[in-house]
């Protein structure tokens, strides 16, 4: 079932009301940070979704069966709750290694597990659309997301531990990824 028909009136009550749920106090108790924020969202696009995990959510709710994938075990896992292609990074894992994977953890909580692939494919898009890649590009980028996932879930489903499909670093990343890597090192 999709999210209802609105009026561009209903739509920005929609959005006002979730922003009065998520910052209100907040905002309340610090105007002046919440205007520079504000701002800092109505720069582009992918910086106004970056900054309104609430807002996608709130949208998702309102379809909250999901679609076939879902039922009582994958509607409640735990989610990042926040994943956007800027939530990615480096950073030294406990074997003292330079690793990039997800990072900023703030927001996770339980939820489908489709939220984050729709959240995530959708920063992707943003990101494609702000780089003005036609829409082939951005649809060719987003089924390569989709299509890594799913590999890695199927490795993990058929018996892989964790620890066996590794993680990117210098030892195991190629092409851009381990030129970056190599240039964040020195």
């Amino acid at each position: 079932m999709a999210v209802p028909e609105t009026t561009d009136e209903q739509r920005a009550e929609q959005i006002l009301d979730v922003f009065d749920t998520a910052f209100g106090e907040l905002l309340a108790a610090d105007p002046a940070a919440f205007q520079v924020k504000f701002r800092k969202m109505a720069a582009s696009a992918f910086a106004f979704y970056r900054g309104t995990a609430c807002l996608f959510y709130a949208d998702l709710e309102r379809d909250r069966h999901g679609g076939p994938f879902l039922d009582e075990r994958t509607g409640r896992v735990w989610i990042h709750g926040d994943l956007h292609a800027e939530n990615f990074g480096t950073y030294m894992d406990s074997n003292g290694r330079l690793v990039f994977n997800v990072n900023d953890f703030d927001e996770a909580y339980v939820g489908p597990f489709t939220w984050d692939l729709k959240r995530f494919a959708a920063s992707v898009a943003l990101i494609g659309y702000t780089k003005a890649l036609s829409d082939e590009q951005i649809s060719a980028l987003v089924r390569t997301y989709a299509t890594a996932y799913r590999e890695r879930i199927h490795q993990l489903a058929t018996g892989a531990k964790n620890e066996e499909v590794p993680s990117f670093t210098l030892d195991t990343a190629e092409g851009p990824l381990l030129l970056s890597l190599i240039h964040i090192s020195e």
